[in-house]
């Protein structure tokens, strides 16, 4: 990743099993250094079963290898929807990302995760992992898919909690 400042898309969509869907439209800027970074992502939201919310994000990466590999992450989303305003705190604490090919890297993602919601006045705790792989058409244009498992803490009552992900991401 260049150093300095790097600006980005994204177009996110994520399908869940329970019949949801959502999509992200965000814009990021990101401050990178030789391993650690850190940026601002805000964005529109809609999800089938919420409908339309507002999206800032705070993210923070520190790399544990030169060449990226592996690494750690912290992602603290803001979600402000009519009706609902919430705060997720999201720590990776050890990332892969395994470059296959030139174009073409594997990442598997395990965090945990901690939500506030200010109208509830209540925490949502839990576990998940995400495995996927990216693929770059050009250096700055890439795509990504995944599958994501939430809530492995209680894996038997959650047997069906999972959905598939694809992300369209533009570098600016």
């Amino acid at each position: 990743m260049p150093e300095g400042f790097n600006y980005s898309a994204s177009c996110s969509n994520y399908w869940y099993n329970n019949n949801v869907n959502t999509t992200l439209l965000g814009l990021e800027t990101k401050l990178s250094s030789k391993h650690l970074s850190a940026g601002i992502m805000s964005g529109m939201a809609y999800d089938t079963k919420s409908g339309a919310s507002m999206v800032v994000d705070l993210k923070f990466a520190n790399n544990y290898d030169k060449k990226a590999i592996v690494g750690q992450n912290l992602r603290i989303r803001n979600n402000f929807a009519d009706g609902s305003v919430s705060t997720q705190f999201r720590y990776s604490p050890c990332t892969v990302n395994v470059p296959v090919t030139e174009n073409t890297s594997v990442y598997l993602n395990p965090h945990a995760v901690a939500k506030y919601n200010y109208t509830s006045k209540k925490w949502d705790t839990g576990a998940g992992a995400f495995l996927g792989v990216t693929y770059k058409f050009k250096k700055d244009l890439g795509l990504s898919i995944e599958g994501q498992r939430y809530n492995i803490q209680d894996f038997d009552k959650n047997k069906g909690n999972w959905g598939v992900n694809v992300i369209v991401s533009k570098s600016l």
